[in-house]
């Protein structure tokens, strides 16, 4: 197995435990449980943070390496790539709005709705994701129901 694809696969798990840590979080604070409970989705968005940054760069390595090759080979036909560059700048924007709410809690007058900013990137990033993670899944389903009529 390649890094490019264990890296791949990392991200994608880690998008997962990020995504039920927030739900536990959440259901717990409901539930008046204690504060210290806001912290546990902290460490799951560093690691998909670094393994999001590491699938950036060896996409954008490999993109690189083939234009300095002269690769001008029709390259494989990549499904969705909107909503994969979707992803890749709701990320981005996700990392900008927390680093904006950390800046404007750390205030002597926090600014509070600023927390409320991260919201719709991380939306986005969970729909394009979710959508990233079932589509391999419905191609092959597609395949097998064509070779099967056929």
């Amino acid at each position: 197995m390649n890094w490019d694809r264990r890296i791949r696969q990392t991200h994608r798990w880690l998008a997962v435990i990020f995504t039920a840590t927030v739900v536990v979080t959440v259901v717990a604070l409901a539930l008046k449980g204690p504060v210290w409970v806001s912290y546990v989705p902290l460490p799951p968005l560093a690691l998909l943070l670094f393994s999001g940054l590491g699938v950036f760069g060896l996409s954008w390595s490999a993109e690189r390496r083939g234009r300095a090759a002269g690769n001008t080979s029709p390259r494989r036909v990549v499904p969705a790539p909107r909503v994969r560059q979707l992803h890749r700048w709701s990320g981005i924007g996700f990392v900008a709005t927390v680093l904006a709410t950390f800046v404007a809690l750390a205030q002597e007058e926090p600014i509070v709705w600023v927390s409320y900013l991260p919201l719709l990137p991380l939306a986005l990033l969970l729909f394009s994701g979710l959508y990233m993670l079932v589509l391999p899944l419905a191609v092959r389903r597609r395949r097998a129901g064509r070779l099967a009529t056929s």
